[in-house]
């Protein structure tokens, strides 16, 4: 009775020690797999076939498609190069100027011509009167009513009076 016991303790220690070593084993295998093995090469395979395809033929493996890039995040995205003419300088044209208010000018003294880029600093001279002023162009829409620059009022108080608008004007950017 105490013999079989024995065997019976023997048995089921090395039982518990054989499934310990299988278990420690089978966990290092599917990991060195899933490590090892590309994601496409483990999507197609079955769980408990090995995850590495130990079929053996490269055909069953399902290709990448096509119209996917490879995703890699350490590649930064690639940088575009804008090319944007240089702002034209020494510029002048000859035309009338009229006025506008804005509701803030915030510090600026505005005005407004397509002939400039937004932003650039524009002089212009009353013809009549040989007055100067610079402004900022703030837009570059077409004026309406054939004026060659619109220029904030505050700023064409500096160049004539509101009654004598449109004058003859004279603007270099």
């Amino acid at each position: 009775m105490f013999a079989q016991r024995r065997r019976l303790a023997l048995a089921i220690a090395v039982t518990v020690v054989a499934v310990i070593a299988f278990a420690v084993s089978g966990n290092g295998s599917k990991d060195e797999a899933v490590t090892v093995a590309p994601a496409a090469n483990t999507v197609g395979s079955a769980p408990g076939s090995g995850g590495s395809g130990d079929s053996g033929d490269a055909d069953s493996k399902p290709a990448d498609p096509a119209f996917l890039p490879d995703v890699d995040p350490s590649i930064a995205p690639e940088i575009i190069t804008v090319n944007v003419p240089a702002p034209p300088s020494g510029i002048v044209i000859d035309g009338t100027a009229s006025y506008v208010r804005w509701p803030q000018t915030l510090g600026l003294r505005p005005c407004a011509t397509p002939h400039a880029l937004i932003g650039a600093v524009i002089t212009v001279t009353n013809l009549n009167n040989g007055r100067q002023i610079k402004c900022n162009n703030v837009s570059i829409e077409a004026l309406r009513d054939g004026s060659v620059i619109i220029v904030h009022t505050d700023v064409f108080l500096d160049l004539a009076d509101l009654v004598d608008a449109p004058i003859p004007v004279e603007i270099n950017f």
